[in-house]
């Protein structure tokens, strides 16, 4: 395009007040150089994709914040989020202003045409977004979801309006001497009809297309307890096959027991089978799905990492540009309170110790050791969120030194003849024994619920008889199976304090295969001291149930109300009066930790590949 006919073109733009304010000004600036009909779509669209980028990246990370809670963790976190999407949109919004204004061009009333076809475009896509950010929210909140919408026509009709004006310019290039309408030739009346046309149509998507919605839920809702005066230890420990759950029961003469089948479950990815036990929900529902996720660069929060190939190929392109990284589930994922802290909410004494995705602690009044715990007690340093209350860091650091010389002389008892079943028994019982010297060490009083999770069993079984590659003679397999056995037994003797109900404290067993090929059966077993009257000792099994009945039976057995959004029903292992109900237990406490020392998180990564659970 020579210099005359963009001259010419500048000043029949600044006669129709193209280049005089605003949105047209910024938008059609490279029009005052000189640009053939490509090159000032090209730089036009660049504008409009900008300009829409700024507007919709933070409306969009709004509706991230909302549909992915675990992966926004503070205002940092929504800013790098707005970031990345205004990229996105950018780029997106510039492509199809491109295509759009270059083939609109070719139309008489190709202007007409763009804008209608990026407002209406924009318009049902941001209608859409909001649905699916917001489901089950729409309507039952007509003040917010007005703004959103009215937001969403103003974005809209200004990237219409945009485009409109970038396609009648590059036609103004290509045709030469076609007459341009003024800039001015939309009365406000017109806009505001059409801004009012578009948002009862987008209010009709919403409201034709929108989920169910259901009632706002209380954030704390009261829990009445009605006392039983007992306590409950729940001892949870993986790898164990259910045909061997005699081996903890010991000598059952002086106890009452009950035990209950539970039906098998995939137990593969043991952060998403124990959080549905510690929840009482699906994964769907609680929102941990697998050990390893993935941060996005500049986050705290992180991503659940999904299954497939698909994904898989995603994420090894994501790890490669260094946008995302790999790390560990934690609680920030889950959505649903665990039965440790619906318990504390109803004002009982808790204690958990080695839950998996409980790290970050949050501030709070009973004891959490998360995942994290005993790697804090090895490296030192500040303390990131691993012990709450944080008061209590100082003293079992004072007391790790003893619990783990204690721990590596109970572990020396497991030995074989093959230092590779040596090695692997000592590593999984001494991580199990400084697991339950940490429990001890927790100061008193006695608490009304203490949870303790032990994974040694389910590390030494999978090291010693998962898949190895080439079939292994009889004798090398039978000396695997052997070594398995023999931790029953060291764990039979290393719990047997904490399996002896007393008077005041019941035991809980539960149990799950660990990560086995097949899905198998698990079990939950309750044990107490028989009243002096009652001369039926013994164990005896009870109708089986689901993982998801664990949560009931333990809160009603305590004589906490039960929730209606908790997928399972108690259990007849240790239920003592009839089941009371609330509407539900309100979302886990959004209150974020002290970020104080260094995070753990690489560390994690290497200690969880060192014991198998990631490769």
């Amino acid at each position: 395009m020579n210099d005359e006919r963009i001259d010419e073109l500048r000043q029949r733009l600044r006669s129709l007040g193209y280049l005089d304010a605003g949105v047209d000004r910024f938008v059609l600036a490279p029009a005052r150089e000189t640009r053939g009909p490509i090159g000032l779509a090209v730089r036009a669209s660049l504008r409009v994709g900008l300009l829409g980028g700024l507007l919709l990246g933070p409306a969009a990370a709004l509706g991230v914040g909302a549909r992915l809670p675990g992966l926004m963790s503070g205002i940092p976190d929504a800013g790098v989020i707005a970031l990345y999407l205004a990229i996105f949109f950018l780029a997106a919004i510039a492509v199809a202003s491109f295509a759009v204004s270059v083939t609109a061009s070719f139309a008489r009333r190709g202007g007409s045409i763009a804008a209608w076809t990026v407002t209406i475009g924009s318009l049902l896509y941001l209608t859409l977004w909001w649905r699916n950010a917001n489901a089950g929210f729409g309507w039952s909140a007509p003040v917010w979801t007005s703004f959103a919408l009215l937001v969403a026509v103003a974005i809209s009709l200004l990237l219409g309006h945009s485009v409109r004006i970038a396609t009648l310019v590059v036609r103004a290039a290509r045709v030469g001497d076609e007459p341009l309408p003024p800039a001015s030739a939309r009365s406000w009346r017109v806009i505001i009809g059409g801004a009012a046309l578009a948002f009862a149509g987008a209010a009709a998507l919403l409201l034709s297309t929108a989920a169910v919605e259901f009632p706002a839920k209380p954030n704390h809702p009261p829990l009445t307890v009605v006392s039983t005066g007992r306590a409950v230890r729940l001892i949870a420990i993986d790898g164990v096959d259910a045909s061997m759950l005699d081996t903890f029961a010991g000598d059952a003469s002086h106890l009452a027991g009950r035990r209950a089948r539970l039906e098998p479950q995939d137990t593969s990815d043991p952060a998403r089978a124990w959080t549905t036990i510690a929840t009482g929900v699906s994964p769907d529902v609680h929102g941990v799905h697998a050990i390893e996720t993935r941060r996005v660069a500049g986050l705290r929060g992180r991503l659940p990492t999904e299954a497939g190939p698909a994904a898989a190929v995603i994420r090894a392109a994501t790890d490669l540009v260094r946008l995302t990284r790999p790390s560990i589930a934690s609680r920030d994922e889950r959505r649903v309170k665990t039965l440790w802290e619906v318990a504390e909410d109803a004002g009982l004494r808790t204690a958990v110790v080695n839950w998996w995705a409980s790290w970050p602690a949050p501030p709070t009044n009973g004891i959490v050791l998360t995942d994290r715990a005993l790697l804090r007690l090895e490296q030192g340093g500040t303390l990131d969120a691993e012990i709450a209350p944080a008061a209590l860091y100082e003293p079992l650091r004072a007391a790790w030194p003893s619990i783990r010389s204690r721990a590596r002389a109970t572990a020396s008892q497991l030995r074989s003849s093959d230092p590779e079943i040596s090695s692997v028994l000592t590593r999984s019982a001494e991580l199990d024994a400084s697991i339950v010297g940490l429990l001890a060490a927790l100061p008193g009083p006695q608490r009304d619920l203490d949870i303790v999770y032990l994974p040694g069993l389910d590390i030494a079984q999978h090291a010693l008889l998962g898949g190895r590659g080439a079939p292994q003679a009889p004798s090398a397999l039978a000396a695997r199976v052997d070594a398995v056995r023999g931790y029953y037994t060291f764990l039979r003797q290393l719990l047997g304090p904490l399996m002896t109900p007393t008077p005041t404290v019941d035991v809980l067993l539960v149990t799950q295969p660990g990560r086995v090929d097949v899905p198998a059966a698990g079990l939950m077993a309750a044990y107490e001291v028989l009243p002096r009257f009652d001369v039926t000792p013994g164990v005896r099994d009870v109708a089986p149930g689901r993982v998801e009945d664990i949560v009931p039976t333990v809160l009603n057995s305590m004589g906490i109300p039960l929730s209606r959004e908790l997928a399972g029903q108690p259990l007849q292992v240790l239920t003592r009066h009839p089941a009371r109900y609330v509407d539900s237990y309100g979302p886990p406490s959004s209150k974020p930790p002290a970020d104080a020392g260094k995070p753990l998180d690489q560390e994690t990564i290497d200690r969880l590949r060192s014991l198998g659970y990631i490769k």
